[in-house]
Parts: structure tokens; C-alpha cells; sequence
């Protein structure tokens, strides 16, 4: 057999270690699209997704372990008429377990402001989302391991939506039947529309910024949400969750949350609890009462878990906000910032987590005025790692707290 020469072994050896990586990879990518797709596929029926969630193509990235799925689209009416009757069982089955919680000074408060804010005070049409793209990944297990989850692109263009029977109904999809009509009907009466609206809770969600954004107009606004949870097999862990709002693909804003935990329940736990507070908004379309107590119970039973060490809140840009406060004082000769927060519907409620006490406002209304200011608004929260996070921050309050 003929000796191969110092360039064709380079070249073998080169096609050997090609092949051995091709295999190795498509294993991998196999194994591992295997993993996370069971995951995306649980996660949609622990958070009630199944029958509700349309979704485009579903692709697996071996290089960053996203799964992703293009263009999600969520619609669901917030009536009983809805077919999604799966969903709603699902819904309040959980709402056996909640008691207590409700009737716990701060968190009561704290609920229903989050959900009188979401639904319009109450006037919830129901829930229209729809974004570019959805990124799941998952490593590790429940007590060593990563979840991060990222929603790009989430469209805020729609605040108000209506339905006609179990259907979703988006402005933009009945425009010529919802301007001034000029029939008239038996007794010479303008024909009113067919349609009632209300008020789309994911275009209102406090968290992501939607108060910033509706205050100044900007409702063609974007939103890239990220978030990430770790934890380790000693029980410490990490999170952090960053919102950008972007118009016409440039940032205008950003929110970010940071925490370091002495004690984390296992991932898994920390998922069910999540899917708790994400039900009481949910809940809280049909029953604000019954959504306030479903959220105020996930995060009392969170709070009870888990052991904080630190937590940060920034916002930052916003800029808008500046020129939308310009021209009140243009328009009212007014110097206040209370009547803009007034007449832009900025809340004015504050968190009973200790901040009043220390002349620190931290309502809508208190954090777009220091944006407006400033620039930014900023806490830093410095907990015991001894006491639950309940403890620390509804009974002894033993914390500090940093502010701009």
C-alpha cells in the first residue's frame, strides 16, 4: 500500500476530525432540540398555551440552545364565550388555593395596582400578543442549571381590542366599520357599532415599561423582553430581566432587573410559582378581585422561599417623556409635573415596601418625573441572607435602600 505523503495525511487527518465534528454536532443538535422542545412543549401546557398559542416555524439553534419560534401570536377573548375552555379550567382550578395572601398589607395593594393597570381598571378586553420571535433555553436540571427566555419584538400597536363571538378583534381589522357611520336606523338615529372595546392587558403590563410608552403616545413602540434565571447546586442564584423599547428599530428605553439570591427554590418550583402570578393576570380579565388574589398568593409563597441578598431597578433613555412634559407646560403654562402625570394618567401609587418612609417615590408618576430630570431612576436594595424575602420586606423590613 502506497505511503501517504505529509500533505495528504494533513488532508485526511483534516477530513477525519470534519466528519467526527459533523457527527458529533448532529447528535448533539438531536439531543438537544430533543430536550428543549419537550421543554417548550411542557411549558405551554403547565402555563394553559396549548390551545391559544399559534406559532410560526420552530427552529433549534445548536450553537446558542435557543429554540425559537417565529412570529407567536396569542388571542384571547377576555368573555365566557371564549372556546378555550381547557384554559379557563385551568385558570381557576388555582384559585382554590388562594386565601390569605390578599389581605397582606403591601402585597394587596401592590396586586391590585399591577392589575387595575393591566386591565384598564377593570375594563379588560382580554389579551392580544404578538411579536417577532420567541427564544427558549434550558441547561442543567431544577437544581443546577439556567432558563432564559426571550420575547423580541413585541408589538404594542394594539391597546385596544374588541371581539365578535370567541374571535379576537383588532382595530385595524374593522377600521371601515368603526368610523362615523352616516346610516340611520328607523327612528332616524346614527347605527351605532356592532363593537364594545376594552383594554388589551399585554399593552399594559406596568413591568414592561407600557405606562412610559402610553403616557407619551408612542403606541407604535416594541418591546424586547430577556429574561434569565440561574441557580446553583448550593442553592444561590441570579436573575435578570431587561425590557427595551425600541421605534423603528432604534432603543428608546430600557428597565433592568438584577437580583442575587442566598436561597432559590429549584427551578422548577420557581416556574410553578410563576405560572401562579401569571395566572392572576389572566384571572384578572375576567375577575380583578379573583386575579388580585391569585397573583398576591405566587408572590407571597415566592417570597417565603426564597432568600434575597441584593436587588437593583434601573430605567433609563425615555427621552420622550421630556418633550411630552414640555409641551404641557407649552400648552397649560403650568410648571407641576403632578398635572402632567394627571393628564397622561401616570399613577400616582406607591409600593408600602418601606420607600414612602424614605421620601422615595417610586410610582409611575414618581419614576418618569426622575427620568425626566435626570435621565434615569434607580434602586438598590440590600437585604439580610439570613431572612426570607417575606420576612425582609413585609414584616421587619430589614433592609437598606439605595436611590437616585
Amino acid at each position: 500500500m502506497k505511503a501517504l505523503n505529509k500533505k495528504q495525511t494533513i488532508i485526511a487527518v483534516a477530513a477525519a476530525v470534519v466528519v467526527v465534528f459533523g457527527v458529533t454536532a448532529s447528535m448533539m443538535s438531536s439531543a438537544g432540540k430533543k430536550k428543549t422542545l419537550g421543554y417548550y412543549e411542557d411549558l405551554k401546557e403547565q402555563f394553559f398555551l396549548t390551545d391559544v398559542l399559534n406559532e410560526g416555524d420552530v427552529s433549534y439553534s445548536i450553537f446558542s440552545g435557543n429554540l425559537t419560534v417565529d412570529e407567536p401570536e396569542i388571542r384571547l377573548v377576555a368573555a365566557q364565550t371564549n372556546g378555550a375552555q381547557g384554559f379557563l379550567k385551568g385558570m381557576l382550578s388555582l384559585l382554590g388555593g388562594a386565601n390569605g395572601a390578599s389581605n397582606e398589607t403591601g402585597l394587596a395593594g401592590w396586586s391590585r395596582y399591577l392589575l387595575n393597570a393591566s386591565t384598564g381598571g377593570g375594563n379588560a378586553g382580554g389579551v392580544y400578543l404578538k411579536a417577532d420571535s420567541l427564544k427558549i433555553s434550558r441547561s442543567g436540571d431544577s437544581k443546577d442549571g439556567e432558563i432564559r427566555v426571550q420575547l423580541k419584538g413585541l408589538d404594542m400597536a394594539n391597546p385596544y381590542i374588541s371581539h365578535a363571538g370567541s374571535e379576537v378583534v383588532l382595530v385595524s381589522e374593522v377600521a371601515d366599520e368603526i368610523q362615523p357611520r352616516a346610516e340611520l336606523d328607523a327612528n332616524g338615529r346614527v347605527v351605532n357599532s356592532n363593537y364594545s372595546w376594552g383594554s388589551n392587558i399585554v399593552s399594559r403590563l406596568p413591568f414592561a415599561g407600557a405606562f412610559l410608552s402610553t403616557a407619551t403616545g408612542d403606541v407604535g413602540v416594541k418591546v424586547d423582553l430577556d429574561f434569565t434565571l440561574k441557580r446553583s447546586d448550593d442553592g444561590e442564584g441570579k436573575m435578570k430581566f431587561v425590557v427595551v423599547h425600541r421605534n423603528d428599530g432604534s432603543e428608546t428605553g430600557r428597565i433592568t432587573r438584577e437580583a442575587e439570591f442566598a436561597t432559590l427554590p429549584p427551578l422548577d418550583d420557581v416556574q410553578e410559582l410563576l405560572k401562579g402570578a401569571y395566572s392572576g393576570f389572566i384571572m384578572g380579565a375576567y375577575s380583578t378581585s379573583m386575579g388580585q388574589s391569585v397573583l398576591a398568593d405566587a408572590a407571597a409563597n415566592f417570597a417565603r422561599k426564597a432568600k434575597v441578598a441584593n436587588y437593583s431597578l434601573t430605567y433609563k433613555g425615555f427621552d420622550q417623556l421630556e418633550d411630552g412634559f414640555k409641551e404641557y407646560q407649552s400648552a397649560t403654562k403650568r410648571q407641576d409635573f403632578e398635572g402632567f402625570c394627571e393628564q397622561t394618567g401616570l399613577s400616582g401609587y406607591q409600593n408600602d415596601f418601606g420607600a414612602k418612609a424614605k421620601k422615595h417615590n417610586d410610582s409611575e408618576c414618581g419614576i418618569a418625573q426622575k427620568l425626566v430630570s435626570e435621565g434615569k431612576f434607580t434602586e438598590d436594595y440590600t437585604f439580610k441572607e439570613d431572612k426570607s424575602l417575606f420576612a425582609g420586606l413585609f414584616v421587619s423590613k430589614s433592609y437598606t435602600l439605595e436611590t437616585n
